[in-house]
């Protein structure tokens, strides 16, 4: 047995079926493993993979791409918030964008990136994005969640990044945003605020469920949610700061304020400095997401984290899933509220 095992070890691999023979599996059981398939087991995968990189051997992809009907190529399509425009150099995009860059190219997979905003998603239905890929990464819901179903209901292998909203019919990868915004305003109402501000839109599946942690944890505290402090502010540096200092202007009262994102509440900060408040003894200002700069802000940004490239991965993992055929669930990621100084006294 160990001289037929060391017969075809020697064996030179130049195809899928020496490589079966020298693992002593059938040529099925091989090519499965080298897809990372996982009807194989992964003790299986690993060995046939380990055994055909010694050797230097790789499936002919083109091949195997035409044989299966598949392109090897998976679309990611952001969402960008028109309204409130919103940017691809958003530091929250490039992190997702990098984790599922990562992700993907540990499976073979190449990347096509639709990025310019899109007044109706519908439009992608006949387009590259949809056609010549084996799936899509939508990143958000916007306002578009109508269309989102009608896409997935094409048999589409589609996930979503966003909020799993009742009547959807797409797979849903998100974080606690209910928990999360509740977590941060919380945080601030222990700490004594009791004029908090919420600033952002709501018109998507995402932040509406922040602002209800928000209404959540004022309700509390019994305490009514002010209109007048609850603004629709944009994501653009400039016109951020235009809409605060209207705010100010008009003389409301505010002690802190809860953003929807860390570069809304980047732009607060710099906004409340340049009309002379002090962040955080003014006005105590806490963001969502952690972006790499939060930490950096001065002062540094309190925030809701969400493990953004960790995201990515489970985004790619899912939409693998949908192509294998496999029952993929909605994941809801954890939120954790990281306490710096921009909120005050414990930060």
């Amino acid at each position: 047995m160990q001289k037929e095992m060391a017969g075809r070890a020697k064996k030179k691999i130049r195809s899928l079926q020496d490589l079966a023979d020298a693992a002593g599996v059938s040529r099925a059981t091989a090519s499965r493993a080298l897809n990372d398939n996982p009807v194989i087991s992964l003790k299986t995968r690993k060995r046939l993979q380990s055994l055909a990189r010694k050797h230097g051997y790789s499936i002919n992809q083109k091949a195997r791409d035409f044989r299966l009907q598949r392109t090897s190529v998976i679309s990611v399509v952001f969402m960008l918030d028109i309204r409130s425009e919103q940017h691809m150099s958003d530091p929250f995009f490039l992190d997702m964008l990098g984790g599922i860059a990562d992700a993907l190219a540990e499976h073979d997979y190449d990347l096509l990136l639709a990025h310019a905003p899109i007044t109706d998603v519908l439009d992608l239905k006949e387009s590259r994005v949809m056609q010549q890929s084996d799936g899509t990464i939508f990143i958000g819901q916007g306002e578009q969640h109508e269309q989102l179903k009608e896409l997935a209901a094409g048999d589409n292998h589609m996930v979503v990044w966003g909020y799993p909203v009742a009547d959807k019919n797409y797979v849903v990868i998100g974080g606690d945003n209910k928990g999360g915004c509740y977590k941060a305003t919380k945080h601030l109402l222990e700490l004594g605020r009791r004029k908090v501000a919420f600033f952002g839109n709501t018109n998507n599946p995402e932040n509406a469920a922040r602002y209800a942690g928000y209404l959540q944890a004022l309700d509390e505290y019994g305490i009514a949610a002010n209109p007048m402090i609850e603004v629709d502010v944009p994501f653009e540096m400039h016109r951020a700061r235009e809409v605060i200092v209207t705010m100010l202007e008009s003389g409301v009262e505010l002690d802190a304020v809860v953003c929807i994102s860390d570069v809304m509440a980047l732009a607060a900060i710099s906004t409340f400095q340049d009309v002379g408040l002090d962040v955080p003894n003014d006005i105590a200002v806490v963001g969502y997401d952690d972006i790499s700069l939060a930490a950096y802000s001065s002062p540094p940004l309190t925030t809701v984290r969400q493990t953004i490239r960790h995201a990515g991965r489970v985004l790619v993992e899912s939409v693998l899933g949908l192509i294998r055929g496999e029952h993929v669930p909605d994941t809801m990621l954890t939120s954790e509220l990281i306490v710096r100084k921009s909120s005050g006294e414990n930060g």
